[in-house]
């Protein structure tokens, strides 16, 4: 029989699958179980640990006469027997002996002395108490740095054993199975190896017709072993070179594709014949109408036209910023031309966003400069003048010391809302929501400013239905916001005006509206009304620290909601802002 090439290559092959699949059998059965012993260790250490920080008021109160009662607890919780022992020994408590008392001392315990040595410590053995297997790990409780006495977490081996032993039989089935499924694959390999021009003469065939993903098992080494050999290398190269290229084709589709700024690809007479979408929504023209076109029928821009053509003609990288003034785009556009073919690739960014942060940048800078520069010099002023022998006329010294208080409150508040809005912006200061009434909230916020609305020679009218639902919301940030939006609204309204509170419901959502009959904002600042600092020309660069409706959005916006404003210049303004109704 084994004068078969068959039988001694199937022989051969299962004597060595049986050999490696035993010793794999055995290290992944020892593997698993040292895994598992160690993952266990890992958990019961944190358990102790867990267990022992839970203790630690107990032992600084000097009341341990609950540790008993806290290590059934934690131990019923953790589903593991929990012991609290005393430095010097005693148990303190323990979740699975009834009566501590009839515990000896534990001080002698291996895991035991190694924590209270090294922090942690861990020991397996046979129970005393329980007469069964155990894993134990113990920690130190050392709430001041000194150690007071050691919390201990165990769990039978009885479960680790059972788990063992199930994952034993599946890796022997499996082993099994493998060995099985081997020798029958020996045996089909050297089934196929009695007819190797069959299958080349298949190969061929398949390869002639474009069917790259063959391959011919070659045992024998005479010339059509051989043939085969090279087939099949022909064939691994072929299908290398084209996985290479179709990979690095859908690599660059995923690059472009993913990319945020526009990317164009030209040929030599400047014809679009690729773009990315971010092509689409930079230029807003849509890639079934760019692509196969020129280049200005496309975006219709002369200047980067003529950028694109300067790059097509000289062979040389171009740059340069335009601005799209019908579509009010600020455009970063590089032209690159292909080394070794003809055509160009152009990048375009969109840079609107950037020059806008810039302009609000500045504005801060140039709006706290103003808000600054006004008390300062007020207060430099005054005091020189106190300094110069006014401080010696009772009269005017009082009237200067007000008005300096009067610059230092001011002052104060500017430092004040400032420090609110920064600590919303960064989430220190945590909102305490809880189901509020807006009709209260805003009835609240209404009699806060009802003296200075009837100084002011104003109506306020609240306009609230009755019966609408509540919101999820900390109510005395709810009433900050109504408070700073009506207070504009008075501010900002001639006497004999009338400023109106509403709110209404839509959709999951609750409105709050605050109108007035002032003198409304300019169209041009309207997107800008809630920058710090920010005030509007004319009527309502009034007084004030310009910081009060930038809080009103950042806290608007911690909650969930949406804050805006609509206003006709002239004809009062509306601020809105919605919030979230309250889960039921």
């Amino acid at each position: 029989m084994f004068r078969s090439v068959r039988w001694r290559i199937a022989a051969a092959f299962a004597v060595l699958l049986v050999v490696c699949i035993g010793g794999l059998s055995a290290y992944l059965s020892h593997f698993f179980r040292d895994n598992y012993m160690s993952n266990l260790k890992t958990q019961l250490t944190d358990q102790a640990k867990l267990v022992g920080d839970a203790s630690e008021p107990y032992f600084l109160s000097g009341d341990t006469s609950e540790l008993d009662a806290l290590a059934k607890r934690l131990g019923e919780q953790i589903d593991a027997r929990v012991t609290i022992i005393n430095k010097d020994g005693t148990v303190l408590g323990d979740s699975k002996e009834e009566d501590i008392a009839e515990m000896g001392p534990h001080g002698d315990r291996p895991e035991v002395m190694e924590a209270l040595a090294e922090g942690t410590g861990s020991d397996i053995r046979r129970s005393e108490t329980l007469h069964r297997d155990m894993m134990y790990v113990a920690a130190v409780i050392a709430p001041d740095g000194d150690a007071v006495g050691v919390a201990r977490v165990s769990l039978p081996l009885t479960d680790i054993n059972a788990a063992m032993g199930h994952i034993n039989a599946v890796i022997a089935v499996g082993a099994l199975i493998a060995a099985a499924l081997g020798i029958l694959l020996a045996f089909q390999i050297t089934r196929i190896t009695v007819d190797p021009i069959k299958r080349l003469t298949d190969v061929s065939r398949e390869m002639a017709e474009g069917n790259l993903n063959q391959e011919t098992i070659a045992t024998s080494r005479d010339e059509v072993g051989d043939l085969a050999r090279a087939f099949n290398r022909m064939a691994a190269k072929l299908k290398e070179a084209m996985a290479l290229v179709t990979a690095e084709r859908d690599r660059m589709a995923i690059v472009l594709e993913s990319m945020s700024d526009a990317i164009l690809v030209m040929d030599r007479e400047g014809r679009v014949t690729m773009t990315n979408k971010a092509a689409e929504k930079v230029l807003q023209v849509p890639r079934d109408a760019a692509i196969g076109r020129h280049f200005i029928e496309a975006v219709r821009d002369h200047e980067i036209d003529a950028l694109v053509q300067q790059c097509l003609s000289k062979r040389e990288q171009q740059t340069s910023l335009v601005e799209m003034r019908s579509k009010k785009q600020l455009l970063g556009v590089v032209a690159t031309p292909f080394k070794e073919a003809p055509g160009c690739l152009v990048l375009i960014q969109d840079l609107t966003e950037l020059r806008r942060l810039e302009t609000v940048r500045r504005d801060f800078i140039a709006n706290l400069s103003h808000e600054l520069r006004t008390p300062i010099a007020s207060l430099k002023a005054l005091g020189e003048t106190l300094n110069e022998g006014a401080i010696d006329q009772p009269t005017v010294a009082r009237d200067f010391v007000g008005k300096m208080n009067a610059e230092v409150d001011r002052l104060a508040q500017m430092v004040q809302e400032m420090g609110d809005l920064s600590r919303i912006e960064s989430g220190e200061a945590p909102l305490q929501k809880s189901p509020v009434n807006v009709a209260e909230v805003v009835a609240s916020a209404v009699e806060r400013l009802k003296a200075q609305s009837e100084r002011a020679g104003l109506q306020i009218k609240v306009d609230i239905a009755s019966g609408l639902p509540s919101v999820s919301a900390d109510g005395s940030r709810i009433e900050q916001v109504l408070v700073n939006l009506i207070h504009n609204a008075i501010k900002f309204t001639p006497t004999g005006g009338r400023v109106t509170v509403s709110a209404k419901a839509e959709g999951d959502r609750l409105i709050v509206s605050v109108s007035d009959t002032g003198v409304g904002i300019p169209e041009d600042d309207l997107p800008r009304v809630f920058e710090r600092f920010y005030k509007a020309d004319r009527a309502r660069a009034g007084g004030g620290t310009g910081l009060g409706l930038a809080i009103a959005k950042h806290v608007v916006e911690a909650h969930g909601g949406r804050i805006w404003v609509e206003s006709v210049e002239g004809r009062g303004a509306t601020f809105n802002f919605g919030l979230p109704l309250a889960s039921l």
